[in-house]
């Protein structure tokens, strides 16, 4: 097993790269196991990711947490390949280090009610909902999911979310599953008592559009770039 310094750069930890596994086209699942402070982190939370030595590109990357294991003391992370430090990210293979700082950012707070929670994800804002699925499976919840993909190509990580609810998956092209956007297979007649998402700002909007009126209780995780980790 290879022995290294566990401090990185400007207060970031040095993780090994487990595996580095493309899910899509452009998208890949980062499997990172090292120091970490795993009980801290909690779904909705994000690291900073150190491309290269920082200087060819000086602002760390932000990406979710999509899983976080104590007990195997993995960190899993999935990114879509969008430039040049994505595209160095997807080079990365089993044995390589990389500087993480992190658990960044406020997590998603526990369902204040009963009741069954509707989860909705749609593209890449998809990842960050699986931790939360877990963390709420494992409290006993009952959960509805929603995925939303542009077309059959870009699904993935549907069976692993069936462990913890009952997964309907939505594609623009109706390539696979229910055709039309994750509003399509919401039902108005469910009484769901909290929802949680994170996705597109359209999907967003349209989802406070469709509760409009509603008693329920929302939580989103918006996906903007925050280099320096604080906003």
């Amino acid at each position: 097993m290879a022995c290294f310094d566990s401090c990185g750069r400007g207060g970031g930890l040095f993780m090994l790269v487990e595996e580095n596994k493309q899910l899509t086209r452009d998208i890949f699942a980062l499997e990172l196991t090292g120091e970490f402070p795993y009980e801290k982190a909690t779904s909705g939370q994000f690291v900073n990711l150190l491309i290269g030595d920082g200087k060819g590109h000086p602002l760390r990357r932000p990406l979710s947490i999509a899983s976080c294991n104590p007990e195997t003391k993995t960190l899993t992370l999935v990114y879509r390949v969008v430039g040049d430090g994505t595209k160095w990210l997807s080079e990365r293979c089993p044995g390589d280090v990389l500087d993480v700082l992190g658990p960044l950012g406020r997590g998603f707070p526990a369902p204040q009610n009963p009741g069954t929670v509707l989860v909705v994800g749609g593209g890449v804002g998809v990842p960050p909902l699986y931790q939360l699925a877990k963390e709420l499976g494992a409290a006993g919840f009952k959960l509805h999911i929603v995925l939303g993909f542009k077309n059959q190509d870009e699904v993935f990580w549907t069976r692993e979310f069936a462990e913890f609810g009952d997964v309907v998956v939505c594609t623009e092209d109706g390539s696979l599953g229910k055709k039309g956007f994750v509003t399509e297979a919401l039902n108005v007649n469910e009484n769901w008592t909290t929802l949680y998402s994170c996705g597109p700002k359209p999907m967003l909007k349209a989802l406070k559009a469709h509760f409009q009126g509603r008693d329920i209780k929302g939580y989103v995780s918006l996906e903007e770039r925050m280099a320096c980790g604080v906003g």
